[in-house]
């Protein structure tokens, strides 16, 4: 048991494990098993089926399986059920087991192929989702617990999966959500089977399908069991009891072994703060801040943490090259310097690799100062966002620090430039109490009267032997520091450098001393560039003491696009590493401080590391690591691109954006540009908008644009206007501005492509309310248009009607009304009975002619016709589209003085525009602020889930056109 269940507890603490449960829970219950409920199903039916005794006894002695039996009595189906439902109602007093509510205990995921209800009157907290109720299987993942019912739910029997016919149904023909939902979990998910005999050949189907699907990636399963003679299948793990009586003696144990881990992250915990009187940083697995590293030895630096602490600067910069411990300072700085009768508390934000992530941290930062803060503030700009965290900090005494914000700092001027800039001008201009460390490898050229900066150089000689001191190095006191100055002498004191040969020491004096010595031999060490040559220096000869399969490990790590945990690296690497040997390859580089280990279980490389791993191998042999991981997520993308539709997370978009990432890395433009296009319309129609951003500026970032073009790569333009249009629905102005010019440029002449550019520049103006020039562009465009007879592929003409429209000039908004009417005439259009189903957006732009044309009754009902039909609609534009109804409606419901009704559009407009276009969201909320009503209602509204506010409006609609 030892063996296989430590890998269970690590994946129970975790949060990775889903536990199955079987009839054999039920049974110990005092419940029927399988084959005792269809005994009673053929003597319920004695009289109607004559066989039914030869059948019970054909299943009693084996000759027939209980799925067989029930494919003979299908046509007593109705029979069935009714005699299963009294079967297992008659239980309805029956009370749960303890080891129903062990389970809850070790997972908040259950799945369950019993009808009855035991798991539930256990586990009142988890949402009960039988595998019927669509709406709830398509949001599994966004519960927080549920128990998920795949073959029904007696309280529904009917809905009960009870013959094959029903099962091949649910299973093979045409695959239901359910079925896609459970493929999922396993895929992701490693499976506890308790009361489960791994016998529904259904089950096993769904397992047999995901093993073949992932070749082996797919994780590990285990089952609880007492038959040990058993043959189980590939991946499912067996754990063996003497008995089922010793179930919930076993399952107690697992609980005691997660209690023990909690327990043992509490007491760290408790010895991190015990160094001051209250708690510096409340480390929580559900804080959304970030942690400070742990310093594993520490010397000196008295003199720099005595400059941090005075109160002197509200601005602290720690700089200095890779390695010399700026983060470690600060971080140390918090743990054993905090002064916590003058500041409330630390907060740490690491900013390394986040470069375009200033806005998610100063929104996470301001929920954490006010937690009950009803604002959204995603919709703010970042100067907004700014203005709003000061003004919540107001004048609470907090010391912040934003580690590595080098990505913010301007390479000419050497000071934070960007939203960075205004943030750090704020820091500087205004009376507040709070203190701002930040860390950055670049010299910052500033010199005001509240800013503080320390440079960090090398250690001292004296702190060098110290350091080696506190390392298990087997040699006298004498031979110790001559080994720590030697060292010293070599690497001007750099700590990692320092750290990395004292771990190389550890192996043993003779190997340290060959280190060195092969180090010294190939330098003088006078080059202008000291920093960089050591790194190389140092980090070859590191390299040079790996054997092979250390450096597969650390190669594989390299090409990971973020932190991955070790099973996922294990599977990954599987074809270059066993898994013994990965592992304990693992713990050697975590010996010699190559790899970090982040606070949950996850694994990245030290950055200097990761840079020196990249630069010494070229693309083409980085190519088989980089499809290692390449294949992990193709097999993600395999089992979801059936699928594949705005239901989908992010989490299982980001199969489909690593990948291309991935693809990046290697240099496979054109394969990437075809995975953006496959999930481009899902990944924006659900609203992911800043996910599809980051992938496709990284990716036209790398694109040569003159061979794109030349050499015709599929979706080259298609997906540069995808993303010139998503950057202007959220805001980013010049970055759209920049790339349209670009594209400009390098269009030959007035092509076919140079009418996409004018598509895209006039929705750019219009998009702004810069109408007359979004009009001027778009007239060149459509004129060049009907001139070829080519047909309009870019929403040329749309767009031009958009502005049009909006002009308010009446000349254009018939113009407007025309195009969008398919050239009906207005008269027509005020009595047509709204029966043509032409789309949510068509009703939606004639609604807004009217009204700009005084027809605001007829208006309000297009409009309300528009919401309906794209509340059922999924394409790239609804979400962003049912933002607009919503605010059309708000603004005639508040006109006619129905308010209430007008803020419920508005919230919802607001919760469409969120995701879509973050100046639309702004806009609406100034909307909300303007709104003349009690706050009590507001209040009221603000407070409902995002589903209730729909589900008001649609009711609202259903009763204005019935």
């Amino acid at each position: 048991m030892k063996t296989i269940n430590q890998d269970l507890i690590d994946k129970i603490n975790q949060n990775e494990i889903v536990i199955f449960v079987g009839a054999g829970l039920s049974i110990n219950a005092g419940l029927p098993n399988w084959n005792g409920l269809i005994e009673n199903i053929l003597d319920g039916i004695s009289s109607k089926e004559p066989k039914s005794e030869k059948l019970k006894n054909a299943l009693v002695d084996e000759i027939l399986s209980p799925i067989e039996v029930l494919n003979r009595i299908s046509t007593f189906r109705e029979d069935a059920i009714g005699i299963l439902e009294k079967s297992i109602r008659s239980f309805d007093n029956c009370l749960p087991l303890v080891t129903h509510s062990q389970i809850g205990q070790l997972s908040n995921y259950i799945i369950t192929t019993n009808y009855d209800n035991l798991i539930e009157k256990a586990l009142t907290s988890f949402e009960v989702i039988s595998y019927s109720n669509n709406y709830k299987v398509a949001h599994l993942s966004n519960y927080e617990k549920y128990i998920f019912k795949i073959h029904g739910d007696i309280h529904e029997p009917d809905k009960c999966v009870l013959f094959p016919e029903e099962y091949n149904e649910l299973y093979s023909e045409g695959e239901k959500s359910s079925t896609f939902e459970l493929k999922k979990i396993v895929s992701d998910k490693s499976i506890l089977f308790i009361g489960f005999g791994m016998n529904d050949p259904y089950i096993s189907y769904v397992f047999d399908f995901i093993d073949k699907l992932y070749s082996g990636f797919n994780p590990d399963h285990y089952i609880i069991t007492t038959d040990k003679s058993r043959q189980w299948p590939k991946k499912i793990n067996p754990i063996y009891l003497d008995s089922y009586a010793n179930l919930e003696t076993f399952l107690k144990k697992l609980i005691e072994e997660k209690k023990n881990a909690v327990q043992n992250q509490v007491d760290i915990k408790k010895e991190i703060e015990s160094k001051s009187e209250t708690s510096i940083l409340k480390i929580s697995s559900t804080n959304d801040y970030d942690s400070p590293p742990t310093n594993k030895f520490w010397v000196g630096r008295e003199k720099e943490i005595k400059g941090i602490d005075t109160e002197l600067f509200k601005i602290i910069f720690i700089t200095g090259i890779g390695g010399q411990g700026k983060s470690a300072l600060a971080a140390h700085y918090i743990r054993n310097n905090f002064d916590t009768k003058t500041y409330e508390f630390a907060d740490w934000r690491d900013f390394k690799e986040e470069a375009n992530r200033f806005q998610t941290k100063i929104i996470s930062i301001i929920k954490r100062l006010d937690s009950n803060c009803q604002m959204n503030f995603e919709a703010l700009s970042n100067k907004d966002l700014v203005d709003t965290f000061f003004h919540i900090l107001s004048d609470r005494k907090i010391i912040f620090v934003f580690d590595n914000i080098d990505n913010y700092i301007d390479l000419e001027s050497f000071v934070p430039s960007g939203s960075f800039g205004y943030f750090y001008e704020q820091i500087v201009s205004r009376n507040h109490k709070s203190k701002f460390i930040f860390t950055c490898r670049p010299f910052i050229r500033e010199a005001t009267i509240d800013f503080y900066q320390i440079k960090l150089t090398g250690l001292s000689e004296s702190e060098c032997v110290s350091l080696f001191k506190f390392y298990d190095i087997g040699v006298g006191k004498d031979s110790l520091e001559n080994l720590a100055q030697r060292a010293h002498k070599l690497t001007k004191g750099h700590p990692l450098w320092l750290n990395l040969i004292a771990g190389q020491a550890v192996r043993g004096i003779n190997t340290v001393n060959e280190f060195m010595t092969d180090i010294e031999g190939k330098t003088t060490f006078k080059e202008d560039n000291f920093s960089s040559i050591l790194s190389e220096k140092i980090l070859t000869a590191v390299w040079q003491t790996l054997n092979d399969k250390q450096k597969n490990v650390i190669r594989g790590i390299a090409e990971t696009v973020r932190p991955e945990s070790e099973e996922n690296l294990k599977m990954i690497l599987g074809s270059q590493i066993n898994p013994n040997q990965f592992y304990k390859s693992i713990r050697t580089l975590k010996n010699l401080h190559l790899i970090e280990t982040l606070k949950d279980g996850e694994i990245e490389l030290h950055p200097l590391v990761k840079e020196f791993v990249l630069t010494k191998y070229p693309k083409t042999e980085r190519a088989k690591f980089i499809t290692l991981f390449v294949k992990f997520y193709d097999q993600f993308i395999y089992i979801l691109k059936p699928r594949l539709n705005s239901k989908l997370s992010l989490q299982e978009f980001q199969n489909w954006t690593l990948k291309i990432e991935l693809q990046i890395n290697q240099g496979d433009l054109k394969p990437a540009l075809v995975a953006l296009e496959e999930v481009c319309h899902s990944i924006l129609s659900a609203g992911y908008s800043e996910e599809y951003m980051r992938v496709s500026q990284r990716l036209f970032a790398s694109l040569n644009w003159d061979s794109a073009v030349s050499n015709e790569y599929p979706y080259f333009h298609s997906q540069l206007t995808n993303l010139t249009t998503t950057l202007t629905q959220m805001g980013n102005f010049n970055e759209t501005e920049i790339l349209l010019e670009k594209y400009r440029k390098l269009i030959p002449g007035k092509s076919v492509h140079y009418l996409a550019y004018c598509s895209e520049k006039t929705y750019f103006y219009w998009y702004q309310g810069k109408f007359i020039d979004a009009i001027q562009i778009g007239e060149e465009g459509v004129s060049l248009l009907e001139e070829s007879s080519l047909a309009d592929n870019y929403n040329l003409r749309h767009n031009l009607a958009l502005s049009y429209r909006d002009s308010k000039i009446s000349e254009n908004v018939h113009k407007a009304l025309n195009y969008f009417s398919n050239g009906g005439n207005l008269e027509s259009l005020l009595v047509e009975k709204l029966s043509k189903d032409y789309g949510g957006a068509y009703y939606g732009n004639l609604g807004k002619c009217l009204e700009y044309l005084g027809e605001k009754e007829k208006a309000l009902i297009y409009y309300y016709y528009s919401l309906k039909l794209l509340m059922n609609e999924d394409n790239i534009n609804t979400i962003i589209n049912m933002g607009y109804a919503c605010l059309w409606i708000a603004n005639i419901l508040s006109e006619k003085l129905d308010k209430e009704n007008a803020l419920y559009f508005l919230k919802l407009g607001k919760i469409c525009w969120d995701k879509t276009s973050s100046p639309r969201s702004v806009d609406i909320l100034n909307d909300w602020d303007s709104m003349l009503l009690l706050e009590h209602v507001k209040t009221k509204i603000d407070a409902l889930s995002d589903w209730k506010i729909k589900d008001y409006c649609s009711n609202h609609i259903a009763n204005k056109i019935m």
